[in-house]
């Protein structure tokens, strides 16, 4: 009878190493800026030689690609569950808004790496503009948006503009965080914000 293989421990210690890496990235990131992520200064982090990192990724630009990825993914599995499970699309925005705020409260030092990354102009660097990652989360938005103007609980208005706000909103809820706000607070307020300017003058 034929068995299922299983991993080879290398694997698992391979990828408990890139995490390490990219967790030492983020630190990084946070504190110096993408100038100051260099593979000197990440692999001090992570307490490992240089070459563990040139083993595990091929370049600077791959370990910040990687990084990136990993915060969507935490995202993702953190927030997007409280959003498919809304009850209307008020609901969903409210939850995305909220989620995403009480999300990035709790990876704050992801969130001050992830904005690092995205305001660089460092050759290793994607801007946000060119990730799949987000053309995938604003095209979720939007749908969230357009569905609600379906059901007629939302007003009319460019989804766009509308989706483009929020996102412009939560960017600024990064820096207030890191400064110390309430994230319970900051999320209802933003949720409120939001509400009031989709919602349905028949509402």
């Amino acid at each position: 009878m034929a068995t299922t293989p299983t991993a080879k421990p290398s694997t698992f210690i391979q990828e408990k190493r890139r995490r390490q890496l990219v967790d030492a990235t983020i630190t990084v990131l946070a504190e110096t800026g993408v100038a100051g992520a260099t593979f000197v200064a990440i692999a001090a982090r992570a307490g490992v030689s240089r070459g563990v990192i040139n083993y595990h990724f091929a370049d600077r630009a791959a370990l910040l690609d990687a990084v990136v990825v990993h915060i969507y993914s935490l995202g993702r599995d953190e927030v997007e569950s409280s959003v498919r499970g809304a009850s209307s699309p008020a609901a969903a925005i409210r939850a995305m808004i909220t989620g995403s705020i009480a999300f990035y409260a709790r990876h704050i030092h992801e969130m001050i790496a992830l904005s690092a990354i995205y305001r660089s102009d460092d050759v290793d660097t994607v801007g946000r503009g060119d990730r799949g990652e987000h053309s995938a989360e604003m095209a979720k938005l939007t749908a969230i948006l357009r569905r609600g103007q379906r059901a007629r609980e939302f007003r009319r208005f460019d989804v766009d503009v509308m989706a483009a706000s929020i996102r412009a909103v939560l960017d600024s809820a990064i820096g207030q965080l890191a400064g110390g706000a309430d994230p319970t607070r900051l999320g209802r307020e933003i949720g409120n914000l939001f509400d009031a300017a989709t919602r349905s003058e028949t509402s």
